[in-house]
This record gives C-alpha cells, sequence and structure tokens, in this order.
C-alpha cells in the first residue's frame, strides 16, 4: 500500500494574471490515489465561480481561457446556473477533498506553473472568504507543491541535456502525451495529469526500494 502524498493536479481559469485583483472563475482538480504503479486511479471535479469584482475583469483573459463574460455575469440563464458564490464553492472543494482521509501536510499541490500561478490565486481565493484557517494545503511551510517544470528539469539534469522549450504544449509533445484542449482548465489538468503518471511509472521502477534507508529522520 502506498503511503506517500496524494497528488491533486490542479489548473484554475480567472479572470486576469493579478491574484490581488483578479479572481478565480474555474477551479479543476483531478486526485490521484496511488496504489502501485500500475495502479493509479483517478478522481476528479470542477468547480465554477461568479467573481466579486465585475469592474477588474480582463477581457482579454477570458478570450484565452474561454469563458463568457455575460455567463460569469449571470447574463445567461447557463451562467446563472453554472457560476456559483466563493463562499458556497470553497465548502464543496474543502468537502471533496476530505474524502482522502489525510492531514493537509500529505496533500501535494501539483500543476504546470502551480508555484507562480495558481498557488497565490488559490490562497487569495480562500483569504477572500474567510477561510484561510480551512485552506486545505500546507501552504505556511511551502511542502505542499510540486511543479512539473522542476520535475521535467530533473529529468533533464539526469539526461545530460536541457530541453529548448518547456511549455505545456511542447512537454505533451516530447513525451507523446495526448493533446487536449490547452488554455482550459480541464485539458490542462488532463496532459498535466498524463505527463505526471508517464514520468511516475518510471520513477517507480527506478528509485521504487533505491533510497529506502534515506529516511531515518521519519
Amino acid at each position: 500500500m502506498f503511503s506517500g502524498y496524494i497528488p491533486y493536479i490542479t489548473d484554475t481559469e480567472t479572470t486576469g494574471m493579478d491574484p490581488e485583483r483578479h479572481e478565480i472563475i474555474e477551479y479543476f482538480s483531478c486526485r490521484l490515489k496511488i496504489e502501485s504503479a500500475k495502479n493509479i486511479v483517478k478522481e476528479q471535479k470542477t468547480w465554477y465561480i461568479k467573481p466579486a469584482n465585475i469592474k477588474d475583469i480582463d477581457k482579454g483573459a477570458l478570450v484565452v481561457n474561454g469563458h463568457k463574460l455575460e455567463d460569469i455575469l449571470h447574463q445567461t440563464e447557463f451562467g446563472k446556473q453554472t457560476y456559483r458564490p466563493l463562499e458556497e464553492v470553497i465548502p464543496e472543494i474543502e468537502l471533496w477533498m476530505s474524502e482522502d482521509d489525510v492531514s493537509i501536510i500529505d496533500r501535494l499541490l501539483v500543476g504546470q506553473n502551480i508555484k507562480t500561478f495558481d498557488m497565490p490565486f488559490i490562497k487569495n481565493a480562500w483569504k477572500r472568504s474567510g477561510s484561510l484557517e480551512t485552506l486545505p494545503f500546507d501552504f505556511e511551510r511551502d511542502r505542499c507543491a510540486l511543479d512539473t517544470l522542476d520535475i521535467v528539469k530533473f529529468i533533464d539534469l539526469c539526461s545530460g541535456r536541457r530541453r529548448k522549450f518547456m511549455s505545456l504544449s511542447s512537454l505533451v509533445k516530447d513525451f507523446h502525451i495526448k493533446k487536449a484542449k490547452a488554455h482550459r482548465a480541464e485539458g490542462d489538468v488532463q496532459m498535466t495529469t498524463d505527463l505526471l503518471i508517464k514520468i511516475l511509472e518510471v520513477g517507480f521502477d527506478v528509485f521504487g526500494g533505491r533510497f529506502d534507508d534515506c529516511y531515518g529522520s521519519e
């Protein structure tokens, strides 16, 4: 039985690039239950959020991520049924994550550019809703995040080579992963998850049991 981290491959779509002014409008996450190298179960869920700060919505960001202004502002019936207040969504995300039955130090937030982009938006979302104390990741000790860029750089280091491009679309092509729709939360998570699993399958063979004597500080 695997007893390490529970990875949550996560991507957010937002109303802009500034986590202080802009907000999450889509939160998509895929939880991996890792029993062994050959037994990895995916569980995924998505939430759509109505932004509170309307005046700072960057229409250019919506062009990229595919969300429509009239929907997120509840000017359509689809928007009213889909995008809900942050205060309703945060408890649902926490409840879904609590199904893993582990503590926050056992959860790993995984993604492409997760540290520089998604993490500040996630933290500010919980802050805006007054729920920082129930944030489901251990942001305080900065041990909760794993960026796929770091994994690939480690592979490059071991290979003695350095790849030219590091975008998700480039990595998907390099690692022969099926391409999904880019700049969409579901598509980006799907590609990132497939990339992680492909690397994990090799990692289990290379590192599994190799460093068992290196856990003396547990």
